[in-house]
């Protein structure tokens, strides 16, 4: 798996309504914060959604390395629970693109 592939599964899981979340790395059906890797986990912001995706420790820093980069001056959380979901996909996009850019 390379970096671009767990920032595209990470946006595959948070795409429908529902699945994406804010102020919280991963949340329950019932709106409790949980662990991203918690079966009970129901939807993730975007650390959460990278965290979900099963990948080695390299392709995960990878991911989050670019992911950081393309938030600018924001950190991902801040990016995450200051944008609705449509801004993060398209970020999320750009990041997964950017990661392919440099597997290139």
């Amino acid at each position: 798996m390379t970096a671009a592939s767990v920032l595209r599964e990470a946006r595959q899981l948070i795409t429908p309504k529902g699945k994406w979340t804010q102020e919280a790395v991963a949340r329950d059906a019932r709106g409790g914060e949980v662990k991203p890797a918690d079966d009970r986990a129901k939807a993730f912001d975007m650390i959460g959604a990278v965290q979900r995706i099963p990948a080695t420790p390299d392709e995960y820093g990878a991911a989050i390395r670019i992911l950081r980069e393309q938030c600018g001056n924001q950190s991902i959380f801040a990016f995450n629970d200051a944008h609705g979901q449509k801004a993060v996909l398209k970020l999320m996009d750009k990041a997964a693109q950017a990661a392919e850019q440099r597997a290139a």
